[in-house]
């Protein structure tokens, strides 16, 4: 359990308690021998194509998003002053900052999110403090008064509650759908945004909960909706063909189904994020649990089959490929985070900002049977990170480290994956239905770092880290590092060290 201090803290901030859990009893992790994945590879690859670590400001990088073109990248800073950051993605394997748009440590920027016109951006804001602003900025960065180089905030707008910790827009008309959490009341605020430079809220709809996460399904005119706490946990679809004014057509109510009780087995709380499969009517839910069980992916059958917007029917479940129990010093280590959905041919893949499991993907074809496939372990330029700063709200993030990925997002435009970490910035992959084939743990952390092709002092420290952590090895389909595995390791390295040094 966590102390009381870290659990006001995870309320004010919008991490809520539920999410946290406690550890339960049961399967805490998968055994050695039924961990390893049946399959030697799963349809599903990564390629790294660039990587830009940013200003690296004191605090951490939240959220990132595409615009639709899949010409640039923007990431939310959470706490000290990052503000949001723009990125420019022409070259793909170079992708670089455009422009940091700083904000005061009052508040932070937990969501950004591009308009359907060019030159627009909104960013939210939540307070740090009493007093800090709440609500959300509209960014002109080449509308009309501002630039890529020198952008300009055209609108501030106050929000009744608690801030807007997600914001969407609308790719059709000028409208986005704010997140305003508060556990009794409705939580899914909608703005016209006719005139930028003075949004208008025109509705506010939804079961009284924590509404978390909002996407816009517009080709089926649907608004997917994830609550996470309050009188309300699960997830809700809302028919927009009046864009205008969103009305529920159905729900999955997490008071119905079990919790978390054991790896690879489902369970429904904290549902923090929804998204859909463009193709074929599925939508994928993903829960975040703290501490304890984590939480995993959800395959609802919204049309596919049997299923429909008013009646989901669930299909399918993973957990991330290294799940395994959290320990109240490894918080929101193995749970899932913000997903997207990439068609690839005929494979459809699922795709993970999964903190400290980095980036991976799932091949969910089958969606009865969700896959864990490749991972990319985000730690490039780690070396370069600062401290995150000081004070009762950063300290309590001491813990985080490289891979701590926020979120990953597909561009169907230019094909290709936008994924950002909370300590080392943003990432470009390209993204395929090629096979990955599952490595042995020694050729897996002989590909950790540059120059690659063996193990020497960075990959036996680890080696150590995996084992202290009591991991899965990513990459290896749930093969353990053991003791007796480390011990063979380190024998190894040594071997190998003292053969260079009588040479």
């Amino acid at each position: 359990m966590i102390d009381r201090s870290r659990r006001d803290f995870l309320r004010y901030t919008g991490i809520v308690t539920t999410a946290i859990g406690s550890a339960r009893p049961g399967t805490a992790r998968r055994t050695p021998e039924t961990n390893a994945r049946a399959s030697h590879t799963v349809p599903g690859r990564l390629e790294l194509l660039g990587h830009a670590f940013l200003d690296n400001p004191p605090g951490i990088y939240s959220n990132g998003v595409l615009r639709d073109d899949g010409r640039y990248g923007l990431l939310g800073g959470y706490y000290g002053e990052g503000g949001s950051f723009l990125v420019d993605l022409e070259d793909l394997s170079n992708p670089t900052q455009a422009h940091r748009l700083r904000s005061p440590m009052t508040n932070r920027q937990n969501d950004v999110a591009f308009d359907a016109r060019d030159g627009l951006y909104y960013r939210t804001q939540e307070p740090n403090t009493e007093d800090g602003e709440r609500g959300f900025q509209v960014v002109d960065y080449g509308y009309a008064t501002g630039t890529v180089s020198e952008p300009t905030i055209v609108a501030d707008v106050d929000t009744p509650r608690t801030g807007v910790h997600h914001i969407e827009s609308h790719p059709e008309a000028p409208l986005v759908y704010a997140v305003d959490k508060k556990g009794n009341e409705p939580g899914v605020l909608t703005y016209d945004t006719s005139d930028p430079t003075d949004p208008v809220l025109i509705d506010v709809t939804g079961p009284y909960g924590y509404a978390h996460d909002i996407t816009v399904e517009a080709d089926r005119d649907l608004l997917h909706v994830a609550y996470i706490d309050g009188r309300f946990v699960g997830y809700v679809v809302f028919d927009i063909a009046d864009p205008t004014s969103p009305t529920e057509r159905g729900r999955v109510d997490y008071a119905d189904r079990p919790d978390y009780e054991a790896i690879d087995l489902a369970g429904f709380e904290a549902c923090h994020s929804a998204r859909f499969d463009p193709e074929r009517k599925l939508a994928v839910l993903s829960d975040e649990r703290g501490t304890g069980i984590p939480g995993g992916k959800h395959v609802f059958d919204i049309g596919w089959g049997d299923g429909s917007p008013e009646d989901p029917v669930h299909l399918g479940f993973t957990h991330s490929p290294n799940a395994t129990e959290q320990g109240d010093d490894e918080q929101f280590f193995w749970t899932t985070h913000f997903h997207d959905v990439a068609s690839c041919g005929d494979t459809t893949l699922l795709v993970d900002g999964g903190y400290h499991e980095g980036v991976w993907i799932a091949d969910i074809t089958d969606p009865r049977d969700p896959t864990p496939s490749q991972q990319f372990q985000t730690r490039k330029d780690e070396h370069r990170a600062k401290q995150l700063g000081s004070g009762p709200i950063i300290d309590s993030l001491d813990s985080i480290h490289p891979p701590f990925v926020w979120s990953a997002e597909y561009n169907e435009t230019r094909g290709f994956v936008f994924a950002s970490d909370s300590i080392t910035g943003a990432y470009v992959f390209d993204i395929s239905a090629d096979s990955f084939e599952f490595r042995t743990i020694e050729e897996e952390l002989a590909r950790s770092f540059e120059p690659t092709g063996e193990i020497g002092a960075r990959e036996l420290d680890l080696a150590r880290h995996y084992n202290e952590e009591h991991a899965t090895v990513p990459n290896t389909g749930g093969k353990v590092l053991t003791d007796e595995v480390l011990a063979e390791i380190e024998r190894r390295v040594d071997a190998a060290s003292q053969s260079a040094t009588t040479m």
